[in-house]
């Protein structure tokens, strides 16, 4: 060993840890390989299975919906489009149970049985579509809701024992993931420990070999630091040791500089990361309203366009007596009447979020709004036999303001139309009353009522309280985005007080602009939605 050079030392002790540390990069990777095939595995069997299971369940609600859609089709076409949407779901199902049958890990009967069970529900669906086509239609509900809705939660129980044996499967098979990592982080410590021996055996043994040339590396250190003089001239009497402190402490500085720099980094990378998530969700969540927003005016404008098209040819017909022809004229007419309330609907949502909504102020008498929208909807209110009542706290001679009649009349009838729309019984009651120079609206109802969970969105656009109702309710669904709209660019408020199942009770308020009775001149003005923010 005397005879041997200081480099080829150096190599023989940095050779001899560079062995054992790739021996121990040998090991783990053995280590981590099985360690991976073990968590394939939990992939390829447990999780592949209860997703396929969680796709099956999906569908088996999509299907339950859809067959409620094929009882509730009012024609041919609604029939036809409500069963191919059933076997849409369908192929998903037989796609999924495929997976399952191949990947399940436990007895193949549990998989065959509830396989079985989804097969019984289906000949009991064709068994509705036959009853549908007949004209049974009462027989078709009875059985969707009977035999049909016990087998749906059959069909849930089998699925649910295939999802729990999943479970438990993964869980073992962690469990058995946990003892490799526990082996192996055994295993590196041992050998770390032998790798902090050696090296301590080397270093000792390079340490007594290179102590001669340890004053010609501070000699090095001295002219590295050449252009401090105030350093070189206190190194000038200082021993090895101190030499390399003071070099440590001075790269110590320069690396909590740059230690710090890092972290600062860091945490505006993490900000801007948060920032990010959040702006794609927000996006991702948007689009997905959006969907939604589009099928329903799919559904929304086809509807009466169906109306007016089948109509329109029954006229063809020279024969038709002229009862049914009025009938169908009239049709005709609710149609176009209820497409250009969609189309209406759809404009002025567009025009609010773009700020090119605007108000038109003039002189008019509130209790004749409220007078003129008792009139108009106590037609729909009569039909359901439900009681609309009025409240007005101004006689007619000191209800004049300046306001713009037709906005605030659509931001009345949009509240109304939805409390008549969502109440069977009992009463609804609006009117306005003047409360901190404000004019307080309210819209009250004995209706369904609304989740307070859901309070915060009714406003929004493209939001709906409950989108599985199973009653189902026509219309656009952006009165309220509308009204909100409006009312803000009044300079007002909206909102809503309600539980589920009691009732709601919608307010709004906005600025008191008293008119004299006997000023005749109205006086216009045009307010942008831009200088309301």
């Amino acid at each position: 060993m005397k005879g041997l050079k200081f480099q080829t030392r150096l190599i023989l002790g940095f050779s001899t840890i560079l062995f054992f540390s790739f021996v121990i990069g040998i090991i783990s990777f053995i280590e981590i390989k099985n360690i991976g095939d073990k968590t394939e595995s939990i992939y390829r069997h447990p999780l592949a299975v209860s997703n396929s299971v969680r796709d099956i369940n999906i569908s088996i609600n999509a299907i339950h919906r859809s067959m409620k859609d094929v009882v509730l089709a009012k024609n041919q076409e609604e029939l036809h489009e409500s069963i191919l949407l059933v076997g849409k779901h369908d192929k998903q199902i037989y796609k999924s149970f495929k997976i399952v049958q191949e990947r399940f890990l436990g007895k193949k009967e549990v998989v065959n049985d509830a396989y079985q069970a989804y097969r019984d529900w289906e000949k009991i669906r064709d068994e509705v579509v036959m009853l549908k086509r007949g004209g049974q239609d009462e027989r078709a509900a009875d059985i969707t809701r009977g035999r049909g809705a016990f087998q749906v939660n059959l069909l849930f129980e089998k699925t649910k024992i295939l999802t729990d044996f999943a479970q438990d499967k993964a869980d073992e098979f962690y469990q058995s993931t946990l003892k490799s990592e526990k082996k192996s982080l055994a295993i590196l410590i041992t050998n770390i420990s032998l790798i902090l021996f050696i090296s301590v055996v080397t270093a000792f043994w390079l340490s007594k070999s290179i102590s001669q040339p340890i004053r010609k590396f501070i000699n090095e250190i001295s002219s590295i630091f050449s252009h401090e003089n105030e350093l070189i001239k206190n190194l000038s009497n200082k021993n090895e040791l101190d030499i390399l402190s003071i070099a440590s402490k001075k790269l110590k500085s320069s690396y909590k500089k740059l230690n710090d720099f890092n972290k600062e980094l860091d945490k505006q990378i993490e900000q801007r990361t948060a920032e990010l998530k959040e702006a794609k969700e927000k996006a991702e969540e948007s689009e997905r309203l959006k969907t939604a927003f589009l099928a329903n005016m799919s559904h929304e404008i086809r509807t009466p366009l169906n109306s007016i098209l089948g109509f329109s040819e029954f006229l063809k017909n020279e024969d038709l007596p002229k009862e049914k022809k009025e009938l169908y004229l009239s049709m005709i007419d609710n149609g176009g009447q209820r497409l250009l309330t969609i189309i209406t609907d759809i404009v002025d949502i567009s025009k609010i979020e773009a700020r090119q909504f605007n108000l038109i102020y003039e002189t008019a008498m509130l209790n004749e709004i409220i007078n003129n929208l008792q009139q108009q909807f106590s037609i729909s209110t009569n039909k359901k036999e439900l009681k609309l009542k009025s409240m007005k706290s101004l006689n007619d001679s000191s209800s004049y303001i300046s306001t713009d009649t037709t906005r605030l009349s659509q931001v009345i009838s949009n509240l109304l139309e939805n409390s008549i729309k969502f109440t069977d019984q009992g009463e609804i009651e609006f009117g306005y009353e003047i409360k901190n120079n404000n004019l307080l609206f309210h819209v009250k109802d004995t209706g369904i009522g609304i989740p307070k969970d859901f309070h915060h969105l009714i406003f929004e656009r493209f939001r709906q309280t409950d989108n599985q109702n199973a009653k189902l309710h026509t219309g656009t669904g952006l009165g309220l985005s509308i009204a909100k709209g409006i009312v803000t660019l009044f300079g007002g408020k909206i909102w809503v007080e309600s539980e589920k199942g009691i009732g709601s009770s919608f307010y709004f308020e906005i600025p008191y602009l008293p008119k004299s009775s006997n000023d005749e001149e109205k006086k216009k003005r045009t307010s942008l939605f831009a200088n309301h923010q």
